[in-house]
This record gives C-alpha cells, sequence and structure tokens, in this order.
C-alpha cells in the first residue's frame, strides 16, 4: 500500500501534546499492528501446545491407574504364592526329619517310588515350582511398579511443561495488554481501517501470511467485531472458491445448535468448559460430543481422524480447518461451518482468539486446508 492511499485513509494523531504527522500515525499504526500480530500468533502457537501437553497428561493418568490396578491384583497374588511358600517350607522343615522313616517305606519297587513322589507333592510340596512362581510374580510386579514411577515422572514432566506454557501466555497477554492500553480509541479506529485494507492487498496478491496478520491485529484491538470487517472486506474482494448449504444430517445441525448455545462466551486459552470459555478445538469438540460424537482434542489430530469432505459440498456442522496460521507448519486453527447466519451460506461459528467471545463470522480462506465431517 502506499503512502499516498495511507494518508487518504488516516488522519494525524495526536502526539506528545503536537500534532503527529501522517508518516508518523502511518509508521506507529504499523509497528502496532506487527506487534499485535506477533503476540497473537505467539497465543496461538503456546495455546495449541498447551492442549497437546493436556491430552497426553489425561492419558498418561489413564495408563497410571490402570497400572496402579494391576499392581494391585500382583500384589494379591504374590501374597497368596508367598503364603503357599511359607507353608511348604515349614511343612519341609518338619517332615524332612521325622518322616525319614515313613519315606523308607516307599523306597521297595517302582510302585511305592512313585508313591513317595506323590506324598512329597502333596504333604511337603513343591517348594521349586512354588519359588518359581514367585519369583516370576516378584519380578512382574517390580516391573509394573518401575512402570508406575516412570508413567508418574512424565506426568510430572508434562505438569511443568503446562505450567510454562500457561506462565509464557500470562507474560504474553500482559504484553498485549500493554501493547493495547496505548492505543487510544481514535488510533485503535484508524488501525482497524488500515488492517482492512492491507488485508485486502494482501488477498488480493495471495499473500495468505498477511491476510491472517491483518484479521489478528484488528480483533486485537477491536474484537471479533473488528476480524469480521476485514474478513468481510477481504470476500468481497476475494470472492471464496467453496459452497455450503444450510440443510444436513441431524447431528450436524445439533452440533451447530450446541456450538451456537455458546455465542458470547468468551475465548479461553486452552478452555474446553462450556459457559465459561472455549478455544478453536475445545469449541467443535463439544458442540460434537453433544450430537453424540467423540473427536479427538486439538486441531492436528481433529483433521486427519475426521473423515473429508470437498468444499463445495460442505453442510451445517462440517469443521474447516486451518494451516500455519502462526508459523508452527502445523493444522492450528479450526471453526465450524453453520450455512445460514449473517452471511448467509458463508457464515461459520468460531471460537477465534484471545480477547473475543464465540461468535459468527464469514468464512475466510487464507491458510484453508480443508473439511472433515465426524
Amino acid at each position: 500500500m502506499s503512502l499516498l492511499v495511507v494518508a487518504a485513509l488516516i488522519t494525524p494523531v495526536a502526539s506528545a501534546g503536537a500534532a503527529g504527522t501522517i508518516a508518523q500515525t502511518r509508521a506507529e499504526i504499523a509497528r502496532l499492528s506487527s506487534e499485535l500480530a506477533a503476540q497473537q500468533r505467539f497465543a496461538e502457537t503456546t495455546a495449541n501446545a498447551y492442549d497437546a501437553a493436556k491430552v497426553d497428561l489425561a492419558n498418561i493418568t489413564v495408563n497410571i491407574k490402570h497400572l496402579e490396578r494391576h499392581e494391585t491384583t500382583l500384589r494379591g497374588q504374590l501374597h497368596g504364592t508367598t503364603h503357599q511358600l511359607v507353608v511348604d517350607v515349614v511343612r519341609a522343615y518338619v517332615l524332612g526329619a521325622a518322616d525319614a522313616q515313613v519315606l523308607s517305606l516307599f523306597n521297595q519297587s517302582v510302585t511305592s517310588s512313585d508313591a513317595r513322589r506323590v506324598y512329597q507333592d502333596q504333604a511337603i510340596g513343591n517348594i521349586a515350582a512354588v519359588h518359581d512362581a514367585y519369583t516370576r510374580q516378584k519380578r512382574t510386579l517390580d516391573s509394573t511398579l518401575a512402570a508406575v514411577a516412570a508413567q508418574r515422572a512424565q506426568a510430572a514432566q508434562q505438569t511443568v511443561t503446562m505450567q510454562s506454557l500457561l506462565a509464557q501466555n500470562q507474560r504474553n497477554e500482559a504484553a498485549t495488554q500493554a501493547t493495547l492500553t496505548s492505543v487510544t480509541a481514535t488510533l485503535r479506529t484508524q488501525i482497524i481501517a488500515y488492517e482492512i485494507q492491507v488485508g485486502v492487498a494482501a488477498a488480493k496478491a495471495g499473500n495468505t501470511s498477511g491476510e491472517q496478520q491483518a484479521v489478528a491485529a484488528a480483533a486485537s484491538v477491536g474484537g471479533q467485531s473488528a476480524a469480521n470487517q476485514v474478513l468481510s472486506a477481504i470476500q468481497a474482494a476475494v470472492p471464496p472458491v467453496f459452497s455450503g448449504s444450510s440443510a444436513g444430517s441431524a447431528a450436524g445441525l445439533l452440533a451447530v445448535k450446541a456450538a451456537e448455545s455458546q455465542i458470547g462466551v468468551p475465548y479461553v486459552w486452552g478452555g474446553e468448559t462450556p459457559g465459561q470459555g472455549f478455544d478453536c478445538s475445545g469449541l467443535v469438540q463439544w458442540a460434537w460430543a453433544q450430537a453424540g460424537f467423540k473427536i479427538p482434542r486439538t486441531t492436528e489430530t481433529q483433521y486427519p481422524a475426521l473423515r473429508h469432505v470437498p468444499l463445495n459440498a460442505l453442510q451445517p456442522g462440517d469443521l474447516l480447518f486451518y494451516y500455519n496460521l502462526d508459523g508452527d507448519h502445523l493444522i492450528d486453527h479450526v471453526v465450524m461451518y453453520v450455512g445460514s447466519g449473517p452471511w448467509g451460506k458463508s457464515t461459520i461459528i468460531a471460537a477465534a482468539s484471545s480477547g473475543t467471545k464465540i461468535s459468527f463470522a464469514p468464512i475466510f480462506t487464507f491458510g484453508l486446508v480443508g473439511a472433515a465431517r465426524p
């Protein structure tokens, strides 16, 4: 975008008690936009990592419980074997000397030798066999205890990882808030107008990263409504290459209804609680669960696990997945296709990003990798 175009769009902003120049205003807007976009991308990256770590921790916890149940069973078996071994040893000690004369009776013939063996097995007990069983059970128990210890150590590490990610996100939110505090109401309006122009220019040039940055920066200063302004402008300038319907399966409509029940609930980093907050993958997972379908927790695990559908045959409840929006080279964002609403058949519902609330929005195409249906 040329300086002349920016000059026509943006009015000067007062700075340090004196009127700033248009160039200074443009530089300030560009700096803040870049800073906000970087902070937003960082939040998305750490949110995905946090979600994945939370899933891993849940799996580890299940494994620990399974191993602990197995440990209890093994301890019971070992206790019974130990008791049998003690009994047999005592019998051998008591009978080994006292029954010498009785045992000699069985040494007179082959048949008597067989009887002697039977007597030893029954009266004295097969100490060697019981001892072998004890050794095997003890080894298995020790292995299980080691597995439990390893899983607990892994759980502890996952907890540390999650706490670190939370701390990073909190620091990032503090930095973002400090940036926003410096943005006046006038400058906020100018930034949104600036991002609309930047987003449209990026879309026409096929610069999906530039589109994403424009939407993220607008959302940071003006919430979902500002992001929607940028998305609407991009959609008007570069019409989408997909189509859908307002009709769909009963399950898909139930999932949409569940997602719509959370409109106005805030985006929460790593959130998955109705009425309190969701992130993007947490919202669609919960919504489809209300329709009776269990899907994975994170975006990068959801897309490969679900049935892919063509972009020209979308139905309500279908999920649109986006790739590498935050520079992590992963599928890192998901929205739900609604098929009817403020943007007609181009309406979606999403938990967009930090600082926004769950809401309807127009479909956007930058980073769109495909659609999937549970």
